[in-house]
């Protein structure tokens, strides 16, 4: 599990890295594009072990679906990364926590309690700190960086409502069968946007070698594999132990970014990332007597 983790926080820095050379949003359709592929046989074959498979109703509701999750989270993900940082991503993109705390009560019909609550206030502070590098009073919000922030803040509220949302069908189908469904609507939906840009695939043949391995490491590992691995990871623990890890993402991510890409977070960032990770730990937290919900994992 530590793994995967670590293979996610490497996201931040690779995007960072290749925005500079190639469309945000084509770097992502390769990112999906690369990663559907091999899930298909795995797909396929859940499919063929299902009695209940999704109606054509259902599909398209979950291929909606992947506007919030794939498209639109690859809109706030890659641009906000390029306008921002690295580091910046990892933290912004990884409070899904917050904001599904926040929004869960009106979309799920989830109870606020008093410890959601006390998560939500601190979580809402460190991700202040870190959108504003703590300089309240002199914040620019036309500035690039600011805006980044704020456009990785829209990447995590659109993948926490594309979670809670694709969860029934998730509880009914598996996993494994919405989201690659999702994933490939989102991919043809981003397809669409690149070509009324004007923007074509063929960018890619145009980098670097180092820059179109990174690429498939996005697809192929980063995206197949870790998706697999931490499904499978889920049959051997708690469900809650399992997400925990993921608060190893925004710390191992910044870590990454000051080493390969030479950032200097400032101190109110640091001290956000940590403020965070404290209100995700609290959101998460279940009593001892508390039976642990069926968390359902989904996109990321």
């Amino acid at each position: 599990m530590i793994a995967v983790m670590i293979v996610w926080s490497t996201f931040y820095p690779i995007i960072k890295y290749i925005v500079g050379d190639m469309d945000p949003l084509i770097l992502s359709f390769y990112r999906y594009f690369l990663g559907f592929i091999p899930l298909t046989p795995f797909f396929i074959k859940e499919l063929n072990n299902r009695s209940a498979v999704p109606s054509a109703k259902e599909v398209v509701s979950i291929s909606l679906l992947g506007i919030l999750g794939v498209t639109l989270f690859s809109v706030g993900l890659f641009y906000g990364i390029k306008l921002s940082t690295a580091a910046n991503g990892a933290l912004l993109t990884n409070t899904q926590p917050i904001f599904t705390a926040i929004l869960g009560p009106f979309l799920i019909s989830e109870v606020f309690s008093g410890k959601k609550i006390v998560g939500i206030v601190i979580g809402i502070t460190g991700v202040a700190l870190v959108v504003t590098g703590g300089n309240f009073s002199t914040l620019d919000f036309s500035a690039d960086a600011v805006f980044g922030n704020f456009l990785l803040i829209g990447a995590s509220v659109s993948l926490s409502i594309y979670s809670m949302l694709i969860k029934k069908y998730a509880v009914k189908f598996g996993s494994l069968i919405p989201t690659w469904i999702s994933m490939v609507s989102g991919s043809i939906f981003i397809f669409i946007i690149n070509a009324v840009r004007g923007q074509t695939l063929g960018q890619i043949i145009q980098l670097p070698v180092l820059s179109i391995l990174m690429i498939l490491y996005l697809g192929i590992i980063g995206t197949s594999l870790t998706y697999l691995a931490f499904n499978r990871a889920l049959v051997n623990m708690p469900v809650t132990a399992a997400t925990s890890y993921k608060m190893l993402i925004p710390v191992s991510g910044m870590i990454l970014a000051v080493l390969f890409l030479g950032e200097r977070p400032g101190i109110p960032t640091i001290g956000g990332v940590f403020v965070v990770i404290v209100s995700v730990f609290i959101i998460l937290k279940r009593p001892r007597n508390e039976a642990s919900s069926k968390r359902i994992p989904t996109l990321r």
